[in-house]
């Protein structure tokens, strides 16, 4: 039951989710959405923590059993992992969008510190871009997840690696912010 509760729980977070983040254009049904994101309540959430049960085994030779560990999530770390992984997943089959970076592309770690999300890619998103491609690959990242609250600047890595460039255009060397992405769209490699 808990498990059928958890995947219909992460189903509906992915619908919402997408809902939230179509496209940089606003719309009517788009403009309250850091309004929405801030007031959306999980299950067994407190201080911007979301409680979950986990279970591993505890199993003996004579017996197979497992045992519940509880562990706190930072609720706009689950989000924010979310949504970089429905930005790699890319628009919906319906849409005239564009993914933002290439197939086989994977998040390995998210995490937000100091008001900057850390988002941790592989080597498969270090792909020569043309600049307007890799404009729209930062521009996506960066106002996607600084609809989170506590995001105020991202910063890319690939391979647990500080990285100079993603497309070979831009210096994504520091966190950017919205209002650092026009400076570093200004100053091309």
């Amino acid at each position: 039951m808990k498990k059928a509760l958890s995947f219909f729980f992460i189903g509906i977070m992915t619908l919402v989710l997408l809902s939230f983040f179509g496209c940089e254009k606003k719309d009517n049904a788009s403009i309250n959405n850091k309004e929405k994101v801030e007031n959306i309540v999980l299950p067994n959430e407190k201080d911007n923590a979301i409680q979950i049960n986990l279970y591993f085994d505890s199993s003996d030779d004579k017996s197979v059993s497992v045992s519940k560990e509880e562990r706190l999530i930072n609720k706009e770390e689950f989000l924010g992992e979310i949504i970089v992984q429905e930005l790699l997943k890319g628009p919906s089959n319906v849409s005239n969008l564009k993914p933002i970076l290439p197939k086989g592309t994977k998040l390995l770690s998210f995490s937000i510190k100091d008001n900057i999300a850390y988002v941790n890619l592989n080597d498969e998103a270090r792909v020569t871009m043309s600049p307007q491609k890799e404009e729209a690959t930062l521009r996506s990242l960066v106002n996607s997840l600084t609809e989170l609250p506590s995001v105020k600047k991202v910063k890319i890595m690939l391979n647990n690696k500080d990285t100079d460039f993603l497309g070979g255009n831009y210096d994504v060397s520091k966190p950017i912010g919205k209002e650092d992405l026009e400076i570093i769209l200004k100053n091309k490699k």
